[in-house]
Parts: C-alpha cells; sequence; structure tokens
C-alpha cells in the first residue's frame, strides 16, 4: 500500500500514513489534516550508472577538485566506450603467432594422415 504525508493544522505535526487510496480520500475529508504533497527522488538505476553519479554530484553542495562532473566505473563517455571497446577488440601478445601454430600443426597432422 502507499503511504502518504499528511499535516495536523493544529499541531503542525507532519507525519506519514500507509493506506490505500478510499481511505486516503476518506481521511482527508477531516479539515484538521491536509496532505503534504512531496516528490521521492530514487536512483535512476542499481548498478550506480553516470545518471546517478551526476545526480549525486549535483545535489553536493561541496565542490571538490576543480568542480568538474568526472564519473567513475566502467563507461564514463562514449570517446571512453569507444577507447573500451578498441581496446577489448586488441589481441594480447603473443595471441596471434600461437593461433598460427596451432594452425600449421593441425595442417601438418591432417598431411601425415
Amino acid at each position: 500500500m502507499p503511504s502518504y504525508t499528511f499535516k495536523n493544522k493544529e499541531t503542525n505535526e507532519h507525519y506519514d500514513k500507509v493506506m490505500t487510496y478510499e481511505e486516503l480520500i476518506e481521511y482527508i475529508k477531516n479539515p484538521n489534516i491536509e496532505q503534504i504533497y512531496k516528490i521521492n527522488l530514487f536512483r535512476y538505476s542499481d548498478n550506480n550508472g553516470i545518471k546517478d553519479q551526476e545526480y549525486d554530484w549535483l545535489k553536493d553542495p561541496v565542490v571538490r577538485g576543480n568542480g568538474k562532473f568526472e564519473p567513475y566505473g566502467k563507461v564514463k563517455t562514449a570517446e571512453d566506450n569507444h577507447n573500451y571497446k578498441v581496446l577489448k577488440k586488441q589481441k594480447h601478445f603473443g595471441e596471434d603467432s600461437a593461433k598460427k601454430k596451432d594452425t600449421n600443426t593441425q595442417s601438418q597432422s591432417q598431411k601425415a594422415e
């Protein structure tokens, strides 16, 4: 069930209650009760993506370093994404020669048969 925030006009007290929508309609008919509307901001994603990092950076009043937003994690910008893909496609040292040796030994064994 949803949670709603209310204000008691007599005591100026703010409090939350969990109730159905039908119960809410009946509850706010009380002239001493006022519903408070607020936005519940949640994370964009669970994996701390770039939007979450930017949101946290914008929300923080302390300026650190030069004040530039610098995301962290696997992929940061379009350029970093490109660089990541290029590096991922690169072969490790000796990987090509090992494949050539394997194909050479296979072709020699086929000739011997």
